[in-house]
């Protein structure tokens, strides 16, 4: 069963933008959930004053603010921070706060190429392409990567951003990258893919025969698509396309260039949408 939370402390009239998550919070128990959610992406760049100065002065929390930024004067770290947040406010129960701190313990223990990754993942989790690629580009050039399974995954994340935003030359040379550093599966056939969907079919053909590929791993790839398009054709995109086409048969133009006027606005909202900084 669940236990019922009482809320403490205020509503914010000016609501604090936190940055690292892409969220807003204007209470303390939307500040707990928001911790708990993104547990694997905290690290103590979360123990700033303006946290402390939004839930003293907006929540008027004024005793946990003073306990925080306690723990922020001795460095006490960020495992003590969090879960002083979430025993003054009694988010958890004692069970859970006990694996909350097993969590957290061993976040703070890991490298920045983890953290960072993480960072990156979460964006490109949000469709944020071009700043997930900004973070996944920082690793690589700024960050010394000793496990080659995670330099491959960000290259084949940085291949799948690309192939995202159409891409697909660049999303192809990221994913065989991926897969020599990983040698995982997925990101051969998602450098298959990627190759299928820049080339003429005689040159992919080509290509793949040259790059001496599996065939079953060929052959895989080719029923995979083959579902794609049945799943394309139940899509919605798919039922306006044959609207419009009807529309187009019917000799109703001004319906026609009205519905295709509509879906492409709808294309670049969603492109726009996907290369947004904010």
């Amino acid at each position: 069963m669940g236990r019922m939370l009482i809320c403490c402390g205020k509503k914010a009239e000016t609501p604090l933008y936190m940055k690292e998550f892409q969220i807003t919070v204007s209470t303390i128990e939307e500040l707990c959930y928001c911790l708990k959610k993104n547990l694997h992406m905290l690290d103590k760049n979360i123990m700033r004053e303006k946290l402390c100065s939004f839930i003293e002065q907006q929540l008027e929390l004024k005793t946990l603010a003073q306990q925080l930024r306690t723990v922020i004067e001795n460095q006490e770290g960020l495992v003590a921070f969090v879960c002083c947040i979430m025993k003054f406010v009694g988010y958890l129960s004692n069970e859970e706060m006990l694996y909350l701190e097993a969590e957290l313990q061993e976040v703070e223990g890991q490298s920045q190429v983890v953290r960072r990754k993480a960072k990156a993942d979460f964006l490109l989790e949000h469709k944020k392409y071009a700043k997930a690629a900004m973070e996944y580009n920082y690793i690589l050039q700024e960050e010394t990567i000793e496990d080659e399974k995670i330099a491959g995954d960000i290259y084949h994340n940085l291949g799948t951003i690309y192939s995202r935003i159409f891409f697909f030359d660049k999303a192809a040379e990221y994913y065989q990258i991926a897969y020599e550093k990983n040698k995982d599966e997925e990101s051969y056939e998602c450098y298959l893919l990627a190759l299928h969907m820049q080339l003429p079919k005689e040159e992919y053909v080509k290509r793949v025969a040259e790059e001496m590929v599996a065939e079953k791993t060929a052959l895989d790839l080719e029923k995979k698509l083959g579902q794609v398009l049945i799943d394309e054709a139940t899509s919605h995109k798919r039922c306006q396309m044959q609207q419009i086409s009807k529309y187009r048969q019917m000799g109703y133009v001004q319906e026609y260039y009205r519905a295709l006027e509509k879906i492409f606005d709808e294309y670049k909202q969603e492109y726009r949408g996907s290369m947004s900084e904010g």
